[in-house]
């Protein structure tokens, strides 16, 4: 989030409020779709071209989250899975899909923001093998295939600091053995 905030002309949606400890963001809080929905038309208006060239995300999984409540309430059902035949993961996947495609085709970059998943593995077999970790967006598989069909890069953001509280950001773009 603070990585993002520095963009240039950059507009945050907050669908969680993560971001109000950081100076001189220009966000928006988002609690629901509908408001979200609202956003992305006056995206759509010449003023907001102009004061704006990249919109974050934050976070997508309670974009996502929001979405499926979206179409819960559309059809009357209090789960997704309640829709016959696949078809509120059908709803919400179109739905979650032409927002984001919006952002993009009206000019804007697009960050997509992800809390990370932890995990540990072996490498190798038997007790004396290396573990190694894991890491991964935490987000609903769903979610993820959508937006990886969005995205250009897919990173991993960390910081290390030094024994003097310095810090030194890194940006991990792809896989690797470790």
């Amino acid at each position: 989030t603070s990585l993002a905030c520095q963009f240039p002309k950059n507009l945050l949606i907050g669908f969680e409020h993560g971001w109000n400890a950081l100076a001189g963001v220009k966000g928006v809080d988002i609690l629901k779709w509908s408001d979200f929905k609202l956003v992305l038309r006056q995206l759509q208006k010449p003023e907001a071209r102009a004061m704006y060239d990249t919109i974050t995300i934050d976070t997508v999984a309670i974009a996502w989250q929001m979405c499926e409540d979206y179409i819960c309430s559309q059809e009357g059902v209090q789960k997704i899975s309640e829709i016959p035949w696949g078809g509120g993961y059908a709803a919400c996947k179109k739905e979650f899909e032409r927002c984001l495609r919006t952002i993009t085709q009206l000019g804007y970059g697009l960050v997509i923001i992800a809390h990370v998943d932890t995990r540990k593995e072996k490498q190798g077999s038997g007790d004396d093998a290396p573990e190694i970790e894991i890491l991964a967006p935490a987000i609903p598989k769903r979610c993820y295939d959508s937006v990886n069909q969005i995205v250009d890069i897919i990173g991993y953001i960390s910081v290390d600091w030094d024994e003097n509280g310095n810090g030194e950001r890194w940006l991990y773009t792809r896989k690797t053995p470790t």
